[in-house]
């Protein structure tokens, strides 16, 4: 195989992994949804989770799946409360979206 057929490889490749991760997460790359995100995160989720964990866990570090988290943030867990009341599933999946973006998403 050719370098030109392997680097043509490569980009299907990663556009089919965007292509998931897109479909996976509904705000994926939407600017204006994570910036919409940032200001959910800042008013709802920074009191508990700061920037890094708080009395609520990393959430930069989450291992949960994109479904796992928006039922969690919507239906609550532990000592975090349901937020499904106060926020659309949009509004969740924005905050997924900032989180996603961030640099200090691992």
């Amino acid at each position: 195989m050719g370098v030109l057929a392997i680097a043509a490889l490569g980009a299907v490749l990663a556009s089919n992994a965007m292509s998931e991760e897109k479909s996976a997460y509904p705000f994926f790359g939407d600017s204006k949804a994570i910036a919409e995100g940032r200001g959910i995160y800042r008013s709802r989720c920074y009191i508990c989770h700061l920037s890094n964990g708080g009395r609520g866990p990393n959430l930069f570090a989450t291992r949960l799946s994109p479904d796992e988290f928006v039922a969690t943030v919507a239906t609550g867990r532990g000592l975090m409360p349901s937020l499904g009341s106060i926020l659309s599933a949009d509004d969740i999946w924005k905050v997924q979206a900032f989180i996603r973006s961030t640099d200090s998403y691992k």
